[in-house]
């Protein structure tokens, strides 16, 4: 349980210090504080035992640093760390904002990120410790709206942690039903029959080796009746990818169950979108479905037509993700989107040269780049442009359609360029995770597994 109230709750108190400046701390605080030998630096965390002398039994004293490098993701990131090393093992904690500015929305995203434990599926519920947590503060507002989006992320980050075999294509579909009918968004889902009517045969033919049916889910958020522009976000929901009859090593395959994360993503958007209810117009478009080998399965050498009627030979059915996403683009399209970013764990490309560090964006647009870009950096999250020159898109030439699904090099530029050939004029950014969707190690304020990145860097794009 997670509060704002403007005084005491709990018998633990977290407070803050700076190293070159004096925050000002309740007087009943001030013969306690006498003991600290605390400097001030950047997460370093004291523990002051108050042995009955102070209503409260501990005191903790989290390091913050110089106030010339301070800003809100570096309060994130320590108030984070702090939470993560002490929700084992305190049942409840009160933790004083007494800044001189408003950071209630770091501190906000920073307890519900850093509380988050996924459970797996396990006959006894693993539970953190720490279920009661109390801000005091008077920043009431702004601390609400950092636990909405932190409260999303979370919910991203449990889709994306969830099993396959219990994320399908149906499951996703469920829970987009579920989100639509809680925040009252309007909601359309193209099942497989309809999808063949419309000739949708990218998402088709990825989930033709599957005994999942592929689907395209729709939601709808307006929150500016007046405006004509309208954003599309759209998530790549491969919610297991063997690779298809190009089959992945069976060595870490079994990590392809996060390939739905930038569906999830989508879904994360749309749910903080709903209760933040920002003056912007947004379609969230999730193509789905499962990539699996079968007698039935679509196969290297196919030419398929796509949703906008450019065929496409294939080269490897593992280069499936682009597949579902350019009938999406392109439905987007139709539906009157004015900017279009897609989020996809697209290629191991990417994820090797840019590690876990920073999200891979190729745009056509330098304005959109610059943004989101900027947007990324407010909330903490890393994002670096890719070149798109033409040449690239020599990789793509084939005598047997307008173009192949997959390059000999640079894989994650051509991928990108191959989304952005379905865009067309149409602003674009395509945002490939594929290195930071899910982490091995974790973070400061982040436990391994789904990181839930870009989640929040959509949100501040999309409500500022």
């Amino acid at each position: 349980m997670i509060g704002v109230n403007d005084s005491r709750m709990y018998s633990n108190l977290l407070i803050f210090k700076f190293n070159n400046f004096e925050l000002t701390y309740p007087e009943e605080l001030m013969d306690i504080l006498k003991y600290s030998t605390s400097k001030g630096e950047y997460k370093e965390l004291e523990i002051i035992n108050t042995l009955g002398q102070n209503e409260y039994e501990k005191i903790f004293i989290l390091g913050l640093g110089s106030t010339e490098e301070f800003n809100s993701t570096k309060l994130l990131k320590g108030l984070g760390y702090a939470i993560k090393s002490l929700k084992d093992s305190l049942t409840e904690l009160d933790i004083l904002d007494n800044f001189h500015e408003d950071f209630g929305y770091a501190l906000g995203q920073a307890i519900e990120l850093a509380t988050y434990k996924f459970n797996g599926i396990k006959h006894n519920e693993e539970k953190i410790k720490l279920q009661k947590l109390n801000i005091v503060s008077q920043n009431r507002d702004s601390i609400t709206k950092g636990l909405i989006v932190g409260s999303a992320v979370n919910f991203t980050r449990n889709l994306v942690n969830m099993p396959s075999n219990y994320v399908t294509p149906k499951y996703l579909a469920q829970q987009s039903e579920n989100l639509a009918k809680e925040e009252n968004l309007d909601l359309k889902i193209i099942d497989k029959y309809m999808l063949e009517q419309l000739g949708m045969n990218g998402i088709l033919s990825v989930g033709k080796g599957s005994i999942h049916s592929p689907r395209l889910i729709i939601m709808q958020y307006f929150g500016d009746a007046e405006s004509k522009e309208i954003t599309a976000v759209v998530g790549k929901g491969i919610t297991f990818d063997s690779g298809g009859i190009s089959l992945k090593p069976s060595k870490g395959m079994e990590a392809m169950v996060t390939d739905m994360a930038g569906a999830a993503s989508v879904l994360g958007l749309m749910k903080a979108a709903s209760k933040l209810k920002p003056k912007k117009n947004i379609i969230a478009l999730i193509p789905t479905a499962e990539n699996m080998p079968s007698g039935n399965a679509f196969k290297p050498g196919d030419v398929l037509t796509t949703y906008s009627g450019k065929t496409v030979q294939i080269i490897s059915t593992d280069a499936e993700g682009r597949l579902i996403l350019c009938d999406a683009i392109t439905y987007a399209k139709e539906l009157g989107a004015t900017t279009i970013i897609d989020i996809a764990t697209l290629t191991g490309s990417c994820a090797n040269f840019l590690g876990g560090i920073n999200v891979g964006m190729l745009s056509n647009s330098d304005s959109l780049s610059k943004t989101l870009i900027d947007c990324g950096k407010s909330v903490g999250e890393n994002l670096w442009r890719m070149p798109d020159n033409e040449e690239y898109m020599e990789q793509l030439k084939t005598d047997s359609a307008d173009m192949r699904n997959s390059g000999t090099d640079c894989g994650a530029i051509v991928a990108g360029l191959f989304l952005q050939s379905f865009a067309e004029d149409v602003n674009f950014a395509h945002l490939d995770i594929a290195g930071c969707a899910a982490s091995s190690s974790g973070s400061d304020f982040y436990d391994r597994g789904a990181t839930g990145i870009p989640t929040r860097t959509l949100i501040e794009y999309l409500t500022t």
